[in-house]
């Protein structure tokens, strides 16, 4: 029988492959051992078999309603579903899980990332601004409010220097971050700062070469 130690060192190896075996042998040992089935969990989600990984979080969920990382399991099915695009259900279990904990900053990101992918923009828009009231200091929020403001057609001047404030905040931070880089190039690209964009997209095409993103952003900055 596989040792905690054993699919536990693959995982943190990113062998989730060989860490889903040796699970399986372990649930023919104990088929009911919540710890085993959420780490199962996580390695199908990371091989992304995302409704597999939906199917052992259900069984904990009604096998198991008292697993001490219930608040992980719900939040990994969301992730779940939306990879899958599965929109509605996953903004329903959000909604039902943030009435138990209000400021769950993930659940939040979560559910800001389904708004901005269903368009509902000012939406998202709130739901970072609100994640930043709670947490100043949460990186993806203050690129993602940054981001998301340059995306909008017209800017106040409220909400330009916010933009400003939150993607400053999150390169100081964080300063070698592509996507956060890639943002801040976003912005000052759709407020007439090519040569600004320019720097900024480099730098960010240094640490995540070939990203296609990128490089449609320099394609297009160049026309």
């Amino acid at each position: 029988m596989a040792s905690d130690n054993d699919y536990l060192s693959y995982m943190n190896k990113g062998n989730y492959a060989m860490a889903l075996n040796l699970l399986d042998q372990a649930l023919l040992q104990n088929p009911e051992d919540p710890i085993l089935l959420y780490n199962f969990a996580l390695c199908c989600f990371q091989t992304k078999n995302f409704k597999k990984t939906i199917q052992v979080l259900d069984r904990i969920l009604s096998e198991n309603p008292g697993f001490i990382e219930l608040d992980n399991v719900y939040r990994l099915k969301v992730f779940s579903l939306v990879e899958l695009k599965e929109w509605e259900a996953a903004e329903g279990i959000i909604k039902e899980r943030l009435q138990i904990a209000i400021d769950d900053a993930k659940l939040l990101s979560f559910l800001a990332h389904i708004y901005e992918y269903t368009h509902r923009l000012e939406d998202a828009i709130s739901i970072h601004r609100r994640i930043l009231k709670a947490n100043p200091d949460y990186k993806n929020s203050l690129n993602s409010l940054g981001y998301l403001l340059a995306l909008k057609k017209k800017l106040t001047a409220d909400e330009r220097a916010e933009a400003i404030r939150s993607l400053k905040k999150a390169l100081e931070l964080d300063p070698n971050n592509p996507a956060y880089l890639d943002s801040f190039g976003y912005f000052l690209q759709t407020n007439g700062k090519p040569e600004e964009a320019w720097k900024a997209y480099r730098k960010a095409l240094q640490k995540n070469p070939n990203h296609p993103v990128l490089l449609e952003r320099l394609k297009n900055l160049k026309k």
